[in-house]
């Protein structure tokens, strides 16, 4: 498992440990599909359980991949009450959707999301043509941009993150005081 935090220095790695990925489980399907049949979840099992069929397992894993995918960790720019969920029912109709896992429904409190922790779902994409994995994600980027995931209740009192409205790009000068 490893994770790597883009940073406006570069690349940052803030884990590098042999365990399996999190997240329920939910990208076994993904990997399946870049490998051709397997994850290290199945490759373990095996190791314990049916020695044979470990054995049958590739050295390495294929390359190129077998498919393009990703997880698309889902990102609030505002905050309220959600009334109901749109950008959901949107994004399961997308032509690489694999699966959608939030704990997001109506009468739910969204606030911003600052960090892995405050992320409002995550998405599983695959797909074997790279341009439409691509085309996907930037649409879901456009939804959660524009606000488009849910419907807020009270729309009219709908406040929306400081900084996605550039209110900290601001150029202060100092006063020389």
């Amino acid at each position: 498992h490893g994770e790597v935090m883009m940073t406006p220095n570069g690349p940052c790695l803030v884990e590098m440990n042999c365990r399996a990925h999190g997240g329920d489980g939910n990208w076994r399907p993904l990997c399946r599909a870049l490998t051709g049949g397997y994850s290290q979840v199945e490759a373990t099992v095996d190791a314990f359980l049916d020695k044979r069929e470990f054995e049958r397992l590739p050295m390495q894993p294929p390359s190129p991949f077998k498919a393009s995918g990703q997880e698309v960790i889902l990102v609030s720019f505002s905050r309220g009450k959600v009334k109901s969920t749109p950008g959901f029912e949107e994004i399961k109709q997308l032509q690489s959707f694999v699966y959608l896992e939030t704990g997001v429904k109506p009468g739910t409190f969204v606030d911003y999301t600052i960090d892995l922790f405050t992320g409002i779902g995550s998405v599983i994409l695959m797909h074997h043509d790279k341009d439409i994995l691509d085309a996907d994600v930037k649409f879901i980027r456009d939804l959660e941009q524009h606000n488009a995931l849910f419907v807020f209740e009270n729309e009219g009192g709908l406040m929306q993150s400081p900084s996605f409205m550039g209110l900290f790009n601001l150029n202060i000068q100092e006063t020389g005081k």
